[in-house]
């Protein structure tokens, strides 16, 4: 009788490594959540003084509020999106260098997390700027981390494991997420509030524990012995790098590649802004907890449902999956519309267990169209071009949020558009892939040895 292994299965596919980036992502995007909470408490603190008149306090708190919201100004965006670019570019010409790109992020994160421990600690307040927007422009924050972690799961991970790899690091974001939160509640319990500014040494610890996980037990696949010619840090050969993406291909492939990029980048941006939709129209102060939970759980348990049953072990068409995604993101929409209160939270439930799992899908077919030396670019690419857009469409809702959001009708004018009138072209886009090249995109469809690609005429 045959008898498989299912530790020697783990490592011929490349998940013993895959398990150890888990964990450092698990760490990583703990700390996050972690340190933007104790952040966002920290300039809530400062806006309020007691020796501040009461009207002047509410304006300050008002203020901080909006800091806090936005998260970011412009001159951070367009210095993020540089310093991505060049990082993806520079990984791809410096022999694959995914680790690097891995590890800046963690470091960074330590030396911020620091800076606003000194800041709160010894009243460190005239260098404010460097920690809250110089620092975050430079490492890019969490884009660079998975620039790198989704390029070095591309390179580990075969046509057939694609789909499921890029789902279950995916998957840990929302649940690291959570972990998180929970780690926050408990320190707030625990902790005094004059001791909150201690609270920065823990992200601290979880991202020193990252970076201990990724240096020993995180195999390194660059190639040592390829040509570092500093040309590269030429603007005009950046370019090149890029152009190259798209260039040296068939036309069908060129043109299927820049379609999936697109549909990421919408898919990604409604994320970013409906989030402000639903919970502000629907839930307020402590509910919001109870929002984001549903939410984590939703995007954690489809994304895993759908890559490890219907893609993995079914064998079911990627694009099978994401047109029936589609449908239901419509049909949950329409649904929405006309329900009440109580069974708009399952319509919700229903459109967030199915983000995860085109967001998933979108990935890994972009990635199994370029070369495994392209990787690093093409996330580059795809994370650049979700954040311009997401700036873009969230500066655009807050425009006309107190116009017409307040309203029930405004609400679900916006609804509408975010969950019908984005998903339709996106539902085409899978549709016509589908009838075209459904022979070619198979989860187990024979490729070329050195380049684990799909080739599309």
């Amino acid at each position: 009788m045959f008898t498989r292994n299912p530790t020697e299965d783990l490592k011929r596919h490349g998940f013993s490594q895959e398990a150890y980036l888990i964990i450092a992502t698990v760490f990583y995007t703990a700390s996050l959540t972690v340190s933007s909470s104790f952040q966002n408490h920290l300039i809530s603190k400062r806006s309020c003084e007691p020796l501040i008149p009461f009207g002047e306090c509410l304006v300050g708190v008002y203020d901080s509020d909006q800091l806090v919201n936005s998260d970011t100004n412009i001159l951070q965006y367009w210095i993020s999106f540089a310093v991505a670019l060049i990082a993806g570019a520079w990984s791809d010409s410096h022999g694959r260098r995914r680790k690097p790109l891995i590890f800046l992020p963690i470091i960074t994160q330590i030396l911020t997390d620091g800076l606003y421990f000194g800041s709160s600690h010894w009243n460190w307040y005239y260098y404010n700027d460097i920690y809250l927007w110089i620092i975050p422009a430079l490492y890019v924050g969490r884009n660079i981390f998975w620039i790198g972690v989704m390029s070095y799961v591309s390179e580990i991970s075969t046509i057939e494991s694609r789909t499921l790899k890029h789902g279950i690091i995916i998957a840990t974001y929302p649940l690291s997420s959570l972990m998180g939160s929970g780690l926050v509640a408990l320190l707030k319990i625990g902790i005094q509030y004059r001791y909150y500014e201690f609270m920065f040494l823990v992200p601290i610890l979880l991202n020193l524990l990252a970076l201990l996980v990724i240096s020993l037990l995180v195999k390194d696949t660059s190639d040592s012995d390829c040509n570092r010619d500093i040309e590269w840090q030429r603007p005009k050969y950046v370019l090149k790098e890029f152009t190259d993406l798209f260039k040296d291909k068939l036309k069908g492939s060129a043109v299927v590649l820049a379609i999936l990029i697109i549909c990421q980048s919408i898919l990604v941006t409604r994320i970013g802004c409906d989030y402000d939709l639903i919970m502000l129209y629907m839930w307020y102060n402590d509910d919001e907890v109870c929002f984001t939970v549903l939410k984590m759980m939703a995007i954690f348990v489809g994304t895993v449902f759908s890559v490890s049953v219907l893609s993995h072990c079914m064998k079911i068409n990627d694009l099978l999956i994401s047109i029936s995604v589609c449908c239901f993101y419509i049909a949950a929409a329409v649904c929405y519309i006309f329900a009440s209160q109580f069974f708009q939270i399952f319509m919700i439930i229903i459109i967030y267990s199915c983000h995860g799992t085109v967001i998933t899908i979108v990935s890994s077919l972009t990635s199994k169209l370029v070369p495994i030396e392209q990787l690093g670019r093409l996330n580059a690419i795809q994370m650049c071009m979700n954040s311009m857009l997401t700036v873009g469409v969230v500066t655009a809702y807050h425009f006309i949020f107190d116009y017409i959001n307040y309203t029930k009708a405004g609400h679900l004018c916006l609804f509408t558009l975010l969950y019908i009138g984005l998903t339709l072209p996106i539902l085409s886009v899978f549709v016509i892939l589908y009838s075209k090249y459904k022979h070619v995109m198979q989860n187990d469809t024979p490729t070329v040895k050195q380049d684990n690609i799909y080739v599309i005429s």
